[in-house]
């Protein structure tokens, strides 16, 4: 599978989410929220450990970023994620460094889908690599 094919955001991903915290929307969209905020954080601590040739700080960080694009449905991200644990896996922190730019492009454009897509209610600029897409929630 192509890294820059297929949704930014999986729906069915965060209606699985939404499903584990027993249908509630709202902590659903904590948890997303939360997710958005975070990722500037996430982002800059796998940087620097990846720079600083901090291997086992940057498989948590990296770890971190992909477990938490998997809960919220956030498939480009993780699937680009999965390509630096694999790099930091072999010990090459110069494949992981980059593998950087493509990933922090990837989380900025997903951190936007899913601001004016999931979180604001809106149509997504970015589901499945069509602008105008809908997002759509169970209600």
């Amino acid at each position: 599978m192509s890294h820059n094919s297929g949704p930014l955001v999986s729906l069915a991903q965060l209606h699985r989410l939404e499903e584990s915290l027993g249908g509630d929307a709202a902590a659903c969209h904590g948890v997303v929220s939360t997710y958005v905020n975070m990722w500037g954080t996430r982002y800059r601590r796998l940087s620097s450990t990846i720079l600083a040739d901090d291997l086992e700080g940057a498989m948590d960080s990296a770890l971190s970023v992909f477990s938490s694009s998997h809960m919220v449905g956030a498939e480009r991200l993780e699937h680009r994620a999965e390509q630096v644990i694999e790099a930091l896996r072999r010990k090459d922190l110069d494949q992981a460094a980059r593998a950087l730019p493509a990933l922090g492009k990837c989380g900025d454009l997903t951190v936007a889908d899913l601001r004016v897509g999931y979180l604001a209610g809106r149509p997504a600029l970015h589901e499945a690599g069509s602008p105008g897409a809908a997002h759509t929630r169970k209600k």
